[in-house]
């Protein structure tokens, strides 16, 4: 500052070391995590020192029991070396309760990690909206719009050619028609990019068989049971079956693949598995990286193996209810 002295955000010092020390100090001392440690630092010996300590105990204890020529000492010598290998396995397992009853955050940082977490993810999902959006624009744009404005323009001119040249104009017509039904075909292929009919008719299992029927590559599908998942949880599944399809088969040169659906107490589970040459990472802006985004909405993960060589195994987790 002006007058010589240094403003840490708590005091003035002297020194610009002298301000920085009192800094640190300051912040640790009000960080809740700094007492937690030390809290735990006094109470681990207590509670996990002693059980830990039984083990070593019985086995100095049996050494001086065997050490001695009493009848009674080497009693005493097998009774602690057998006490030391009974409880061996078990001497380290307060470590685990004991260091998440003291060690773990408020459920305030909890709760601000949550939202944070969950701010994250309203960001990734308008980005990812975002994109969807400009991707279909995109599509009407190139595809079906400008199909559109050809066949106005066939038809205007088959108009103005009716009474002098006939044929031409039947020629026209006919390739008004036929540009007619590309661009409905083109129009139900976008609308299947959105929502596919199947998904929404029949549900998450014949969606993801009809796409296996579709795939390039020869693709088992095993499920069980038929889910009945909220439209979302289903939507997000099934466009991330398919980017793992056709990443397989785009990168990975795979020519078979596996889809296995299951579902545990809490979760809908998806194991995609293709004999590719393996090497899939998910690369920031890749098409793994968004799926991931996309299952993370809905508090799912999805884990990927991907040795080089292959085969590439990735499993989806999406927490979920039976509707």
């Amino acid at each position: 500052m002006s007058t010589g002295y240094w403003w840490n955000g708590f005091s003035y010092a002297s020194t610009c070391r002298q301000a920085r020390q009192e800094q640190e100090w300051r912040i640790r001392r009000s960080d809740p995590a700094t007492w937690r440690d030390l809290r735990f630092t006094l109470i681990a010996p207590i509670t996990v020192g002693l059980t830990s300590s039984i083990p070593p105990a019985g086995v100095v204890a049996a050494v001086l029991g065997f050490s001695q020529a009493a009848p009674s000492a080497r009693l005493i010598g097998v009774l602690s070396l057998t006490g030391a290998l009974a409880s061996s396995p078990y001497a380290w397992r307060s470590v685990e309760p004991v260091a998440t009853r003291f060690l773990r955050g408020s459920s305030t940082m909890a709760l601000a990690d949550r939202v944070s977490e969950l701010t994250a993810q309203r960001a990734d999902l308008t980005f990812a909206q975002a994109a969807e959006i400009r991707r279909i624009e995109r599509d009407l744009h190139d595809g079906a719009q400008a199909r559109l404005v050809a066949l106005g323009l066939s038809l205007a001119t088959a108009e103005k050619l009716m009474e002098t040249d006939p044929k031409q104009a039947k020629a026209l017509i006919r390739e008004a028609r036929v540009c007619a039904a590309t661009s409905m075909t083109e129009l139900r292929e976008l609308i299947k990019g959105i929502s596919p009919p199947v998904l929404n008719e029949r549900g998450l299992v014949d969606a993801v068989r009809a796409l296996a029927m579709d795939s390039p590559l020869e693709t088992m599908v095993n499920a069980d049971i038929q889910l009945c998942l909220d439209p979302p949880i289903e939507s997000a599944v099934y466009f991330g079956i398919a980017e793992l399809l056709t990443n397989a088969v785009k990168h990975a040169q795979a020519t078979r693949a596996r889809i296995s659906i299951a579902r545990d107490d809490t979760d809908i589970v998806i194991d995609v598995e293709d004999n590719g040459r393996g090497g899939a990472s998910a690369r920031s802006g890749g098409g793994l990286a968004g799926l991931r985004h996309r299952l993370a909405v809905f508090d799912g993960t999805c884990e990927i193996t991907s040795p080089a060589g292959g085969p590439t195994r990735a499993r989806m987790m999406v927490p979920c209810e039976l509707s």
